[in-house]
């Protein structure tokens, strides 16, 4: 057990993108919070709230620093995209500090909104997160084969194109792909191919890619 703070550090899923799709817990917590930490596109959801805003840079070492620091003495709410569970930096603040000084507010993912987008179930789905992760490739391929549902949360340079060459260079043929672009935002956009015609498709935003067994008749 660690050593106990004067304020619980609250951790708070901010949903898919759109603030429609926080939880009103979350919303409270960001209400009563005196400083927020975020990345700059979740801080920009709340520029008209009165409160002290940090932007978290790569460097997570001297951000939870600074988090306990500020616990001392404010009421934290850190935000992170989707779910706090869901590949967030929140496990490093937890393992730091101890899941007794902290508060988790979940949020709906943007997998979980891609699924009921297209109108498939996701508790028999694997997660694969080439976000920042180049060297996850060979698991993707690995995973690939092995379910018939994958979801990819993916990066500019870990992208659709990249992905889809990859995965026909392994051999691996007859598979469906969505691409939901954008999840919950105005520029939204889900579309649906074939593995073998992905090369041409352009992608633009945020986007996480839905990869199913053609002959599946899973939901």
């Amino acid at each position: 057990m660690g050593k106990k703070l004067v304020n619980k550090i609250t951790i708070v899923g901010c949903g898919p993108g759109s603030k429609k799709h926080l939880t009103g817990l979350a919303l409270q917590r960001i209400k009563n919070a005196d400083s927020l930490i975020g990345s700059k596109r979740l801080l920009d959801l709340f520029a008209d709230t009165d409160t002290d805003k940090y932007t978290v840079n790569r460097n997570y070492k001297l951000l939870i620093m600074r988090i306990i620091s500020l616990s001392k003495r404010k009421k934290v709410v850190v935000l992170v995209s989707g779910d706090p569970g869901f590949f967030s930096y929140s496990k490093l603040i937890i393992d730091k500090v101890g899941i007794e000084n902290c508060e988790i507010i979940p949020g709906i993912s943007s997998v979980q909104l891609a699924f009921a987008s297209i109108g498939k179930t996701w508790n028999d789905a694997c997660f694969v997160s080439l976000h920042g992760r180049k060297d996850e490739f060979p698991m993707l391929v690995k995973k690939v084969k092995e379910y018939k549902k994958v979801a990819v949360l993916t990066d500019d340079s870990n992208n659709l194109k990249l992905i889809s060459k990859g995965l026909l260079s392994e051999g691996i043929r007859g598979r469906t792909v969505y691409v939901c672009e954008n999840l919950s935002l105005k520029m939204e956009r889900i579309r649906k191919f074939k593995l073998s015609s992905l090369q041409r498709v352009q992608v633009r935003g945020l986007n996480v890619i839905i990869i199913l067994e053609e002959n599946s008749s899973s939901s």
